[in-house]
């Protein structure tokens, strides 16, 4: 376990980011911690990493805000150990002098002039509870690990790679295309049984029959049980007296807003006022024309545009306004007020509905309301004593079904999971029927509540998941063949028309018209072997270059005349950097990786988790 390096790439940007930053205070402790016998986790050449090692490591991640498991840690850990034994294989040595400058350059150590203070470092090193020794065989271990690391990551990159990395993501290429239509090939496909029979035999898992069930069905709905409830006029006069003091009459009201914030200046205002006063003046002598002056006059943008309309309100005091809801509610139907004054400004109003709350008008709205609720009273009384009747047919939906006035339904097409949304079969229902006893023996389901409704399910046939033999799927495979010839021809003919202009022929191809595209605007849609392809076709000495890119719907010749330099400084120096970090990462990984091939590792008694 303690080889698998490789699984925890996470680590190594850990350790590189040794060789920039203070080490004092950082979330590493000494290897070196003192242990007998086998009481650690992992010994590494002469490097111990024992459980308290661990812990400390982990509890110092942890104090430094950052997140991480005690598995990253300790192949953080792990990979440090090797790294300290290949500094010991080539000498890397860090003196007690150094150590001592680095402390000395340390800022956290620094007093108020900006010079080393003995006794901050001593306070340092109580608050940390560490002695002087232990502090300074960590700190050597770092250095150590920062010095080998350096000079694995110290990789030079040229110009030349790093623009080669810039032209190979962004350098637009002029390219242009023809594509080989399958179906073009269709009538050069010779088809036998013979033939058949072998892509069947290779290809047996795309005809596979899913588990699957024709089945007959019964639904309740609470929808035709309320049509079936009588209301009597004295129920409907009982239910509107009980609930007439909530009711609150409404007035669907339209508005012309002039704006004048109650912040405003007194000039502000009056100005405001006296063009509501025009507008008001206007609409009173116009009404029916209140929507389009309205839409052209009015300030307040989100109702303008809907000629002023508000909707329905109440006199509850939600308009926040009580001048608006008492000069509304004192208007009759398609009367224009005066100019009423809000904290928002000036407006005009006009009533264009009233709701009528008499009795006569809630009527059938209450006789809905109590045909509802009778309905799902006797809904579920119904369902229960449905579901009773089902369970006791066991095998049958019919006599349920006629008992309860519901007709038995019938699903003629195989149900199975892959289908069912696209027969608009509930998936509820499908995994009842294709369950246990339902699927095996052919019963009646228990009840299904799909969307409010219930439905009671028995499957009328059966089949198990199953491949299809050859002759049941015989016209399938047909098809499935003779477009596999098909598109296997049409790629065999775009590599013969690649081979022909390679060798300077000139072949009669439709070519598409010539497009620049740059390789991140086409590595989103092709696979890797198609775009590996497509950046490996690079016109050398004026010629362009021939490719063939095997699309998914059709094959793809392409030809690529030229590809554009992008001469750009600082991209650049990003590119440079980039591609120096991951040829660091890759180089010290790989590293890491030998090391634990060839250090002799051993394993301890104590354990990596924390129990």
């Amino acid at each position: 376990m303690f080889h698998s390096v490789n699984k925890f790439r996470t680590p190594v940007t850990i350790l590189l980011s040794l060789i920039t930053v203070s080490f004092v205070g950082y979330g590493f402790v000494s290897l070196q911690t003192v242990s007998r016998d086998n009481n650690y986790i992992v010994k590494v050449g002469d490097q111990i990493i024992s459980r308290y090692a661990l812990d400390q490591a982990v509890q110092n991640t942890e104090a430094a805000g950052e997140q991480a498991s005690r598995e990253a840690v300790f192949q953080t850990l792990l990979q440090r150990a090797y790294l300290m034994e290949g500094a010991k294989q080539l000498g890397i040595v860090v003196s007690d002098e150094q150590i001592k400058q680095m402390v000395v350059d340390t800022p956290l150590f620094h007093d108020s002039n900006g010079k080393f203070n003995a006794k901050l470092f001593q306070d340092y090193l109580t608050n940390t509870r560490q002695s002087e020794e232990t502090f300074m065989q960590t700190q050597r271990e770092n250095l150590t690990v920062a010095a080998l690391l350096q000079t694995l990551n110290s990789n030079a990159v040229s110009d030349f790679q790093a623009q080669q990395v810039i032209n190979a993501a962004f350098a637009p290429r002029a390219t242009r295309a023809y594509v080989l239509s399958p179906q073009a090939f269709a009538d050069k496909v010779k088809v036998d049984d013979a033939a058949l029979k072998k892509y069947y035999e290779a290809n047996k898992k795309d005809f596979l029959l899913p588990q699957g069930a024709k089945f007959e069905y019964i639904v309740l709905s609470p929808k035709n049980i309320a049509s079936q409830q009588s209301v009597s006029d004295a129920e409907i006069e009982e239910a509107y007296n009980a609930s007439k003091g909530s009711l609150k009459p409404t007035r669907r009201v339209s508005h012309i807003l002039i704006e004048a914030p109650k912040s405003a200046d007194a000039a502000t205002r009056e100005k405001a006022r006296a063009k509501a006063e025009k507008i008001a003046a206007e609409a009173k002598a116009h009404p029916e024309q209140f929507a389009e002056i309205a839409k052209r006059s009015s300030q307040d943008v989100g109702s303008a545009a809907n000629g002023g309309d508000l909707g329905e309100i109440a006199q509850d005091g939600k308009v926040g306004s009580k001048a608006l809801e008492d000069a509304a509610f004192a208007l009759n139907k398609g009367e224009v007020s005066g100019v009423v004054e809000s904290d928002f400004g000036y407006h005009i109003l006009r009533v264009t509905d009233i709701a009528d709350v008499s009795l006569d008008a809630q009527k059938d709205s209450i006789r809905s309301s109590l045909q509802a609720k009778k309905a799902q009273q006797e809904y579920n009384k119904q369902r229960e004593a449905l579901s009773e009747a089902v369970f006791s047919a066991r095998d049958k939906l019919q006599p349920a079904a006629q008992k309860f006035g519901l007709t038995v339904q019938t699903q003629n097409e195989w149900a199975t999971k892959a289908n069912a949304g696209s027969l608009k079969i509930p998936a509820a229902v499908v995994e009842a029927l294709l369950a246990g006893d339902v699927f095996s023996k052919k019963l009646n389901s228990a009840a299904i509540n799909v969307d409010g409704e219930t439905w009671f399910v028995r499957p009328t046939e059966t089949r198990a998941e199953s491949t299809e033999t050859f002759e049941q799927a015989k016209s399938r495979v047909e098809e499935r063949f003779k477009l596999a010839e098909s598109r296997r021809l049409a790629l065999e003919q775009a590599k013969n028309l690649q081979k022909e202009l390679a060798a300077g022929k000139n072949p009669a191809i439709a070519w598409s018209p010539v497009e620049q595209v740059a390789p991140l605007q086409v590595r989103p849609v092709l696979s890797d072997d198609a775009y590996l392809a497509f950046m490996q076709a690079v016109p050398k000495n004026g010629k362009p270059a021939y490719t063939v890119l095997d699309m998914p719907a059709a094959p793809q010749l392409v030809e690529v005349q030229s590809i554009q330099t992008i001469n750009n400084p600082e991209a650049l120096a990003n590119a440079k950097r980039q591609l120096a970090q991951e040829m660091g990462e890759n180089l010290i990984q790989s590293y890491i990786e030998s090391l634990a091939a060839t250090v002799t590792t051993q394993q301890g008694i104590e354990k990596i988790s924390g129990e």
